[in-house]
């Protein structure tokens, strides 16, 4: 049993810290915006027909530049490549476990704000199509996936369960100094809350947070004062180490 996440720069990511798919990325960013080039070029010339006056040359920009066939055939081609990348790297990840936690795919990012290239990149249906294929690739050869709940998954450090540390990008900076890879720590957070008596998947994510927040809370009031010899930095170390390793019988051998 391992969990897995989805992650923009490749498919998914398992709690062992292997990468599925890792040309994604580079996929979705190419071919979306080469999308978002060709899109503005068609606005332009679907203004420059919508206010010329000579008709003849309306009806040309409308009729060999503004056409959808050859525009469909190469968006057809783009899912062809990101479908046939995602059953592949779906195809790896079940030949090490007949049980996956993942994320739960649909349900929306809440808080989250992304710029328009991102969103662009970040298309739902790619996110529909990992979530069809694990759920199509498992059916077939046997394995289960089970679904958890995603709140914060990317927000713990997953050593202590608590909301200490900050995401930076693929980097997740401990309190304590540590740097963690930011998509494994996050997948160790999700095969975790699949055992989460407290976490429901259907639970809403200001319900999630408050639990997060009560559990950080108890582990700062179990620090000592700082003194010369003893820090709240090392007194964290020393306890987030101990729930590292109960964390380390479940991600690690799968």
């Amino acid at each position: 049993m391992f969990a897995s996440r989805y992650s923009y720069s490749e498919v998914l990511v398992d709690s062992d810290g292997e990468h599925h798919g890792p040309e994604l990325g580079a996929l979705l960013t190419d071919t979306l915006d080469k999308l978002k080039a060709k899109y503005q070029r068609r606005s332009k010339l679907r203004a420059l027909a919508n206010h010329t006056r000579n008709p003849r040359k309306r009806e040309h920009i409308r009729r060999f530049n503004l056409g959808r066939k050859k525009l469909d055939r190469q968006m057809d081609k783009t899912h062809a490549r990101i479908r046939d990348t995602v059953f592949q790297a779906v195809h790896t990840v079940v030949d090490k476990a007949a049980v996956i936690a993942t994320e739960d795919l649909t349900a929306p990012m809440a808080g989250k704000s992304f710029g328009k290239n991102v969103t662009r990149r970040l298309a739902a249906w790619t996110k529909g199509v990992i979530a069809e294929a694990l759920d199509s690739v498992s059916s077939r050869r046997g394995s289960a996936v089970v679904l958890v709940n995603p709140a914060y998954t990317s927000q713990i450090d997953s050593r202590n369960g608590c909301l200490l540390g900050k995401r930076q990008g693929d980097r997740f900076h401990c309190v304590d100094g540590e740097v963690l890879q930011a998509d494994q720590n996050a997948a160790r957070n999700v095969l975790a809350r699949l055992t989460d008596p407290e976490i429901e998947r259907f639970m809403p994510y200001r319900q999630v947070k408050a639990i997060l927040q009560a559990r950080t809370e108890r582990l700062r009031l179990r620090l000592p004062n700082q003194d010369s010899s003893c820090s709240p930095a090392r007194a964290l170390s020393t306890e987030s180490e101990s729930l590292k390793n109960h964390h380390e019988q479940l991600c690690v051998g799968f």
